[in-house]
């Protein structure tokens, strides 16, 4: 029998494995038995196969797994409201910019000010970061 790696087989594969054989009543520790002489050392854990197995005894047909809900993007839309309230107050808080800006969370706010405005604080103002001419010569 030839192996096929795990990176190889789709989850919905596995998983449909692992439904087929729960409801042939075979236990999850003989599961994952059979799936590691397929699939090597590096398919899925004990405990994984346990969950698919529970789920699919207490009546889960689905062998896909469902739509996670996802951190919103930081949109331009996001990034130009914070930058005009930064404009508006620059010695704002992120804490005061995240009360202000609800759909994002503080650590969010903060990756857009030092990450895509380049801005960093400095005596409690947010001044844009730019390096004089012999600063960058400095640099190199």
């Amino acid at each position: 029998m030839m192996e096929v790696p795990i990176a190889a087989t789709a989850r919905c594969e596995i998983q449909s494995v692992i439904h087929f054989l729960s409801v042939k009543k075979v236990l999850p520790v003989e599961i994952h038995r059979k799936l590691c002489e397929v699939h090597d050392e590096r398919c899925r854990s004990v405990q994984h196969i346990r969950k698919w197995c529970k789920e699919f005894t207490t009546g889960r047909m689905d062998i896909h797994n469902e739509d996670r809900s996802r951190r919103p993007s930081l949109s331009d839309e996001i990034i130009e409201k914070v930058k005009r309230l930064l404009h508006e107050d620059q010695r704002v808080t992120i804490f005061e910019l995240a009360l202000r800006v609800p759909e994002i969370s503080a650590s969010s706010i903060e990756r857009i000010l030092t990450k895509k405005l380049t801005y960093h604080k400095v005596c409690m103002r947010w001044v844009p970061r730019m390096l004089s001419e012999n600063h960058k010569q400095q640099r190199l």
